[in-house]
Formats: structure tokens, C-alpha cells, sequence
């Protein structure tokens, strides 16, 4: 019996042995890598570079010391895409403060609630001039549409700022200083 069942064991393995399979594999791969998006900006036709957050803030070059009433000043601000990918910009906030960075008070106060401002979009450097009427507040966002940026080709997306001390701003704000900064935000979806 124990010789019997040891045979059809041996038997039964010898069965499962001889069965062939034949296999094969293909294999496929690629490279994946996100592409990147960010802006850079200039103003008097300087490099352009990253004034984030973190980096140095872009000076635009107003000339606007010593202003007095009824006297207008004008500057650009240029923007274009810096990564692989284009997305779009558009102006989306002001802070004010005054010179230690603080909120204005007393003359700084006075002085931004007398300067006017208007913002749009030219299409070079050589448009932006003090024609424009600057109406609103220098607190106030403008309602821009978000301006597109291409990387191929490379466009470049210039904002005008207009800043006007109207002939009718009282006394209190002379020897006022304030320091706006503006936020250009861009993004790609």
C-alpha cells in the first residue's frame, strides 16, 4: 500500500512538471516632471527679476518727493512669466504705510487720503504718462482683468501708475510720507 501511494505521488509530481509555459514582459517608462510658474518684474527698463515676498521689493521710480498740490507723476511696472509655463497676472492688492512701516497717522494719514491714483494696463512703457485722470483712492484695488502671459513667444505685461495730488489737498498733508506697495499676483491653472 505505502509503495502504491508513493508511486502515484511520484506520479503526480512527475504530472505537474510537465507542463510548459512559455512568458514574455514588455515594459514602458517615460520621464515625468512638472513644469514651473512664477513672474518677474521690472520698472525703467531694468532686468527683470523676482520681487517676491522674500526678495527685495521693486522700487517704482514715481519721482514722487516733495509733491505739492496739483501736480501728477507717472511710472510703470512691467511683468512677464519666468517658469515653463504661462498663466496670468493681474494687480490684486496696496498696503500703505508711512516710512518706519507702520500705518499712517497725522500728515501720512492726510497724505494718503489726498492722493489719487489710477492704474490700467498700456500697451508699452511709452504710453504710461500723466494724462491719465487719477480718480481713486491710493488704497484702492482697480477692477483690471487678469492680463494673460505667455512663454512662447515671451509677452510682457506693463501697469501704468498714475498718481496725482489734487489742487484742492488741504494744509495737513504737507511733510506727510507714504510708501505703497503693490501686489501683482499671477497664477496658472
Amino acid at each position: 500500500m505505502r509503495a502504491l501511494l508513493a508511486g502515484g505521488l511520484v506520479l503526480g509530481v512527475g504530472a505537474t512538471m510537465t507542463i510548459a509555459a512559455w512568458t514574455d514582459q514588455e515594459l514602458a517608462t517615460s520621464t515625468v516632471s512638472a513644469g514651473s510658474f512664477s513672474i518677474a518684474s521690472r520698472s525703467d527698463q531694468g532686468a527683470f527679476a523676482s520681487h517676491g515676498p522674500t526678495e527685495t521689493v521693486l522700487t517704482v521710480p514715481l519721482d514722487a518727493s516733495g509733491l505739492y498740490p496739483g501736480v501728477k507723476k507717472a511710472a510703470y511696472v512691467q511683468v512677464q512669466a519666468s517658469g515653463t509655463l504661462g498663466g496670468t497676472v493681474n494687480l490684486t492688492a496696496v498696503a500703505v504705510t508711512n516710512n518706519a512701516g507702520t500705518a499712517p497717522t497725522g500728515a501720512d494719514l492726510a497724505l494718503q487720503n489726498a492722493i489719487r491714483v489710477n492704474i490700467a494696463v498700456v500697451a508699452a512703457p511709452a504710453n504710461c504718462t500723466t494724462s491719465a485722470t487719477a480718480t481713486a483712492a491710493l488704497t484702492a484695488v482697480p477692477a483690471l482683468p487678469a492680463q494673460t502671459l505667455t512663454v512662447s513667444p515671451l509677452n510682457t505685461i506693463t501697469y501704468c501708475v498714475v498718481l496725482e495730488l489734487p489742487a484742492d489737498t488741504t494744509g495737513t498733508a504737507q511733510g506727510g510720507t507714504v510708501k505703497p506697495t503693490w501686489t501683482f499676483t499671477g497664477s496658472t491653472s
